[in-house]
């Protein structure tokens, strides 16, 4: 049986498999990787690149036998969309993949997706398990280079400029004719290092500093963009739809009751919630044309990473229609988590304030299925490796409004780039003092 053939010249076959590797248990780095609590997808090889506003109808017209049927399973599209002109970036349809599920009582699925020419039998189970298996090794490379330093660090907006564009941002919110009310500003560091970065093993680094976060790999031009990423921006499964934006940020304590007292100190934080409503009430207004139900909770609650707690608002609702994930993607990104709002006068200005474009960073990173699931997070707490393989790029940004202190934003900037620095070169976050 070679699977069913569409439009596209392809076809696929999704099987399960009875067993396999950690999806971060790999010699050299996957195509693709999207791994969060509850499911791993793992690619390799390119069967298609495909348009992220032509997705949808691309991944339709691939045939694809599914014996799995699970949230994941079957033909998909992942990739990491850029900042700005997001429908305009390329998603890619794997050649071999891997997908692991796990239900809310602990059980573990597995299978197995092939991805090629409607001429060209794919491989039967057994030939897709050894397809798929051949891409790991048993154990991590030991060749590869294990300790490198950072040999430079270069920003084109020190800290002390950016806690100046901040005060400047505020003072002219402050005016009474302001339209500005909310901007995320964000500032990048460019490390050189001693040698070239094993990304598996930085990825593996990731997930056990930030388990609660989606472990992501995605190629860009020049370079992988990857991360850590804690923020949901919108998953559909169905007819179900939920988001979950994370907005108000107060770095963890050293001890128990330092971080008491400053997850507390975020609790009450009128700034932080004022900043954190303007995010909630944007995706409610996008969502509720679109639901019959929508579930909005009135208050946020804490919700809490390694090294910073956030102000969380977990959205759920039923769609009327069968708007498609990326469709939802569309309309909602760049929330004000990431951008600002009004969205046009924020969009504004962060061109005018940064002093580079934003490219991948805080764009949405994420899979599509034929059916138009899929998830999407937002691409923060991220790096871009560049192709040298000996330079990174990390960016990171905060929320900014009328009443914002522009030493504490300056702070957050640091924490945030601080955690993925840890995550590349332990010790690494030194060279931002």
């Amino acid at each position: 049986m070679t699977g069913a053939t569409g439009a596209t010249g392809l076809h696929a076959r999704t099987v399960p498999l009875e067993y396999g590797p950690d999806a971060l248990e790999f010699d050299g780095s996957p195509t693709v990787l999207f791994d969060r609590p509850g499911l791993t997808l793992v690619g390799w090889g390119t069967a298609l690149l495909v348009e992220a506003a032509n997705a949808g109808a691309v991944l339709a017209a691939i045939g694809c036998d599914d014996a799995v049927r699970r949230p994941g399973s079957g033909v998909l599209a992942l990739g990491a969309l850029p900042f700005l002109d997001t429908m305009a970036g390329h998603l890619i349809v794997p050649r071999f993949s891997m997908g692991i599920g796990r239900d809310p009582d602990g059980t573990t699925h597995r299978w197995a997706t092939a991805v090629g020419p409607s001429d060209v039998p794919l491989p039967e189970t057994d030939e897709l398990f050894d397809s798929v298996i051949w891409q790991y090794g048993v154990v991590p490379d030991d060749a590869a280079p294990r300790d490198v330093s950072v040999t430079e660090l270069e920003t084109p907006l020190p800290s002390e400029d950016y806690t100046d564009l901040v005060a400047r941002t505020v003072a002219a919110m402050q005016t009474p004719d302001a339209a500005l009310q909310k901007v995320v500003l964000s500032r990048s560091i460019t490390v050189a290092l001693s040698g070239p970065l094993s990304l598996s093993l930085v990825l593996r680094r990731m997930r056990a500093h930030e388990p609660n976060c989606t472990i992501f790999s995605m190629p860009v031009p020049d370079g992988t963009f990857f991360g850590a990423s804690p923020e949901p921006l919108v998953a559909r499964q169905g007819p179900n739809v939920s988001c979950h934006p994370l907005a108000g940020t107060i770095a963890r304590g050293t001890t128990a009751r330092r971080d008491a007292d400053a997850q507390r100190w975020l609790a009450r934080s009128v700034k932080d919630h004022h900043e954190h409503r303007f995010v909630v009430e944007d995706i409610a207004a996008v969502l509720t044309p679109l639901c019959a139900t929508l579930t909005v909770p009135a208050e946020p609650s804490l919700v809490t990473f390694r090294s910073v707690a956030h102000l969380g608002t977990r959205i759920e609702g039923q769609l009327m229609g069968k708007t498609s994930v990326l469709e939802l993607v569309r309309q909602l990104h760049p929330t004000p988590a990431v951008g600002g709002t009004p969205r046009d006068v924020a969009l504004a200005a962060i061109t005018e304030g940064e002093p580079v474009r934003r490219d991948y960073w805080a764009g949405p990173v994420g899979w599509v299925d034929a059916a138009g699931n899929g998830e999407w997070v937002i691409g923060i707490r991220s790096a871009r490796l560049h192709d040298d393989t000996q330079s990174v790029t990390v960016q990171a940004g905060a929320g900014v409004v009328a009443d914002s202190v522009p030493e504490h934003e300056g702070a957050e900037t640091n924490v945030k780039l601080a955690t993925v620095l840890e995550s590349l070169v332990p010790g690494g976050s030194a060279r931002l003092r």
